[in-house]
């Protein structure tokens, strides 16, 4: 099969621009999930646009977003034209500025768990995904999330923020918006518009080189509200083994929800337990054309309410992958979780274009 990109390059001949590029890539899959009870076909196709640029002076700037994300119509909280999906960033000397659907600062530090399976996880609910508190998604209410990146030598320094309000920009304010926010009488904002709480973060990490390895270890805060998060991860590589632990605290962390494929909303509710650590450790090892993976997660709750008792739950996933060349990997996984009542797997090929 031949391989097929389409790119379009334009040159602007004109005062603060230099070039700017829009490319297009994809990926896909195909294949089966077994969700504990039977077997469902399950397949994707997603097209992908990415556009840079750079100014006369060196500085880069550019975006990028699927063609799903881009119709505003379709999901008004989530889409690239009102900024909550995709991303549009500028970059330079003195570090990157992104702006939409971006990571929290302590995500970006540190990452989430190895992924599995030809659904990368999506099988078991992503519970590979750590449930950080902003960003990344979580904050889809408050309009675009912001995202500053600055590197010198081997640290890396991430800040991040949401803009703490579901107005639409610019446009109407009054009742006639759909996205203007509650007042109440006094024309402020109502009580319990939690839009207007800035939900943010700080991390930092590290990089190490070895003489047969490298490493990388990482720390984040943030808060949104009354709810705070503290997170440290590390990673460590050497040859094709690589392993990589995660630990994050909450305090006043509220509902909690899961979805593994059909099955209904596994969740945890905010009047009766209170979301106090996940932890977890993940594995890989590349042998020429194969890879395997795993990893193993702990989430617990603390109950709030009387006649509630605290709350764990385990996760263990393993998978492997082939690659066949050519963008296309077959994959398979499986995957035991205490939120689930069964055990279930996925088996598939995936395709970067």
């Amino acid at each position: 099969m031949k391989k097929v990109l389409f790119a379009t390059s334009a040159l602007v001949l004109s005062a603060g621009f230099a070039s700017a590029e829009v490319a297009l890539s994809g990926d896909g899959r195909m294949g089966v999930v077994y969700d504990g009870n039977d077997a469902q076909f399950g397949s994707r196709a997603r097209v992908k646009f990415t556009l840079t640029g750079e100014s006369d002076a060196g500085l880069s700037f550019g975006a990028a977003f699927r063609v799903d994300q881009e119709n505003y119509n379709a999901n008004r909280f989530r889409s690239a034209a009102r900024g909550t999906a995709g991303a549009v960033w500028i970059s330079g000397t003195y570090g990157k500025l992104s702006m939409g659907d971006t990571l929290s600062a302590s995500e970006a530090a540190i990452g989430d768990l190895y992924e599995i399976g030809y659904t990368d996880g999506t099988f078991v609910g992503d519970v590979e995904e750590i449930s950080y508190l902003t960003g990344d998604g979580e904050n889809t209410d408050q309009g675009p999330n912001i995202l500053y990146e600055y590197s010198i030598n081997n640290f890396n320094l991430f800040l991040s923020a949401s803009d703490a309000s579901d107005n639409d920009w610019p446009g109407a304010t009054g009742s006639d918006n759909p996205y203007y926010d509650e007042e109440d009488d006094a024309f402020d904002p109502a009580d319990n518009d939690t839009d207007t709480d800035v939900a943010w973060s700080v991390a930092g990490s590290y990089n190490g080189e070895l003489a047969n390895g490298s490493w990388m270890v990482g720390l984040g805060y943030a808060k949104h509200d009354d709810a705070k998060e503290i997170t440290l991860g590390g990673e460590f590589k050497t040859g094709g083994f690589s392993v990589k632990g995660i630990i994050v605290d909450y305090d006043e962390r509220g509902e909690f929800t899961l979805q593994i494929d059909d099955a209904p909303d596994f969740t945890l509710a905010l009047a009766d337990y209170e979301y106090d650590r996940t932890y977890g450790l993940s594995m890989a090892y590349e042998y020429q054309a194969w890879t395997f993976e795993g990893f193993w997660r702990r989430d617990e709750f603390e109950a709030i309410t009387a006649g509630f008792d605290d709350e764990d739950f385990d996760t263990f996933g393993i998978g492997a992958e082939y690659d066949l060349g050519g963008g296309a990997v077959l994959a398979g996984a499986i995957a035991d979780s205490d939120y689930a009542s069964d055990t279930v797997a996925d088996f598939g090929i995936k395709f970067k274009f």
